[in-house]
C-alpha cells in the first residue's frame, strides 16, 4: 500500500519576528557602544583643551617676565605688576560666556633652590582649574630679576 503524498512544504520568506527582535538588540547594544565612545572622546578632547590652554597661560607670564629681565622683580608684584596681570587673564578665562577654565586661579611660588643668585630666581608657576586634583599646569622657571620678589 503507498503511503498518501503530502505536499511539499512551502520554502520560507523573509524573516521571522524573533529573528528582527534579536538583530535589533544587538544593533542598539553596538549603537550604545558607540555612543559611550564618542561622550569619551569628547571628555579627552576638553581636557586636552583646558591643559594646552593652562600650558600657554603658564609660558606666558614666563615670556612677560623675561621681557622684562633688565628691571628689578618689583615689575612681579603689586597691583600693577606682572603677576597680578596675569592672575587676572589667567582668572579671566573662568568667567564670562566663553569660560575655557572653569575656576582657574594662577599662582606663583617663593623663591627656592640654592641656585638663586643676583641675576634672578627660581619660582614655580601654576594654573589650576576645576575641581579634579589632577587639573593643574606648573612650570618651575628661573625668572630674570635682580632682587627676590616679595610675596
Amino acid at each position: 500500500m503507498a503511503l498518501p503524498m503530502q505536499p511539499l512544504p512551502r520554502a520560507q520568506r523573509g524573516f521571522g519576528l524573533i529573528e528582527v527582535l534579536v538583530a535589533l538588540t544587538i544593533l542598539s547594544i553596538g549603537m550604545l557602544g558607540l555612543a559611550a565612545m564618542q561622550l569619551t572622546s569628547l571628555q579627552s578632547a576638553r581636557e586636552s583643551l583646558n591643559t594646552t590652554i593652562a600650558t600657554i597661560m603658564v609660558r606666558d607670564m614666563n615670556e612677560r617676565a623675561w621681557a622684562q629681565q633688565d628691571e628689578t622683580c618689583e615689575n612681579l608684584k603689586g597691583p600693577e605688576g606682572l603677576l597680578s596681570k596675569w592672575q587676572g587673564d589667567v582668572a579671566a578665562l573662568g568667567e564670562g560666556t566663553q569660560v575655557l577654565l572653569p575656576g582657574a586661579t594662577a599662582n606663583k611660588s617663593a623663591p627656592f633652590s640654592d641656585n638663586n643668585n643676583e641675576y634672578g630666581r627660581y619660582y614655580t608657576l601654576t594654573v589650576e582649574w576645576g575641581s579634579e586634583d589632577d587639573n593643574t599646569v606648573e612650570l618651575v622657571t628661573f625668572l630674570p630679576c635682580e632682587e627676590p620678589a616679595d610675596e
